[in-house]
């Protein structure tokens, strides 16, 4: 089965890969041990996802994170 690449939401693909980014660079960058920089990554990608996705601030006006029923 192909996959339909115009199908795939871009914009909010470029949005969660930086966000995952931004994330894990803080998560790191703030404890020395790698398991609980995952963890702090993990807290700061749920905080942003939901303010991102569920606060209507009109930040981005169209970009949301697309969701499957």
């Amino acid at each position: 089965m192909p996959i339909n690449w115009a199908d795939i939401p871009w914009p909010a693909l470029g949005l969660l890969a930086a966000l995952t980014f931004v994330a894990s660079l803080i998560g790191h960058s703030l404890s020395r041990n790698a398991f609980v920089g995952a963890i702090i990554a993990v807290i700061i990608f749920v905080a942003v996802y939901v303010f991102w996705d569920f606060y209507p601030h009109g930040l981005v006006q169209g970009v949301r994170f697309p969701t499957r029923i």
